[in-house]
């Protein structure tokens, strides 16, 4: 899995992305009418006591309910390194991915850790850090419904969660395939399993993990395609919230504290294009 993933995650246009994004922190807004210093989202959090976060509750490794209904996971855990930098309580609050951005606009949430991929697209209404981790999407299906190439996916009924990059990527990608919505990932995953759909296209380490848990699901062997960027999202017009969380991410990825996080949960080796920035 590292191997592969490396070969995936290293290419120049990716890494050229990332330094980027590390320099900018993507945001999309000018400075004409943003918070002041003492108006910061930071300032704030750090007033209230309490870092409310966006999660999603379905989406393992990266975060999913556990047996007693706590959220756990990589990103759970990289929130609460962020609590703690800021020396504050953690508020976790479940999103999905239609409503990451209206919890943002709404403040619900200070900022998502929900595996917001930073796509041009989103960056026009939601402001991104720099990114702390990479991903790529793989199918899941039922062995015996297999599926032996990508190019085998024409004419099938795959599943998607709505919304997500996965829905892009399914739609613009493979207009010969029907593409399937669900409100969930877990849904989506349910659909496979329940031969609603013959697959599933997901993050890959959440479809790998589902097919570990299930021997009756497989995941096409191969690199992980339309490999990209996942950062913290916040609500645009705030450079000093995102300054600080660039920093934070930059400190989660020197003390090798992002490493430790991404071995414990995935078993592999944090992907080349995040720990070389």
């Amino acid at each position: 899995m590292t191997g592969i993933f490396k070969k995936v995650a290293t290419p120049v246009a990716l890494v050229a992305m990332a330094s980027m994004l590390a320099l900018t922190g993507c945001s999309s807004s000018g400075s004409a009418g943003a918070p002041s210093a003492a108006d910061s989202r930071l300032q704030q959090v750090i007033k209230s006591g309490t870092l409310k976060v966006g999660v999603l509750p379905d989406y393992p490794p990266y975060s999913s309910q556990d047996a007693s209904g706590k959220i756990v996971g990589y990103e759970p855990d990289i929130a609460a390194k962020l609590a703690s930098a800021l020396g504050v309580k953690l508020e976790m609050v479940n999103t999905d991915g239609t409503s990451r951005k209206p919890v943002l606009d709404s403040n619900r949430v200070d900022v998502d850790i929900d595996a917001f991929t930073a796509t041009d697209e989103r960056a026009k209404a939601v402001d991104f850090t720099m990114p702390y981790i990479a991903s790529g999407a793989l199918p899941l299906f039922r062995k015996d419904n297999p599926i032996k190439s990508i190019a085998d996916l024409k004419g099938k009924k795959v599943s998607v969660a709505r919304g997500s990059t996965n829905d892009t990527l399914m739609t613009k990608q493979f207009p010969d395939t029907t593409v399937v919505r669900f409100d969930t990932i877990a849904d989506a995953v349910q659909a496979v399993k329940s031969g609603k759909v013959d697959a599933v296209m997901e993050g890959f380490a959440t479809v790998r993990a589902a097919a570990a848990k299930d021997p009756s699901l497989q995941v096409l062997d191969g690199d992980p395609i339309s490999p990209a960027l996942i950062s913290m999202g916040v609500k645009q017009g705030d450079q000093v919230w995102v300054n600080y969380l660039n920093n934070f991410i930059r400190n989660l990825n020197s003390s090798g504290t992002n490493q430790s996080l991404y071995k414990k949960w995935f078993n592999a080796d944090l992907p080349q294009v995040i720990s070389h920035q």
